[in-house]
């Protein structure tokens, strides 16, 4: 998926996607144009779906 893709299938801008993703819009300007990171691909889909996009979590002991 090509981040003009990603961003079309969500019909939002960089900043909404930022958002939805719970990153910054720094780490989506550094993505290539041609291929997007296929984690962030698997959660823009679920975004698409109307899922709950999977998110890092870190154990805490």
């Amino acid at each position: 998926m090509t981040k003009t893709e990603a961003l079309a299938l969500l019909e939002c801008g960089v900043t909404e996607l930022a958002y939805k993703l719970s990153i910054s819009t720094q780490a989506i300007s550094q993505w290539p144009e041609e291929k997007i990171p296929l984690a962030r691909e698997y959660q823009i889909r679920d975004l698409a779906e109307g899922k709950e996009p999977l998110k890092n979590k870190v154990a805490v002991d």
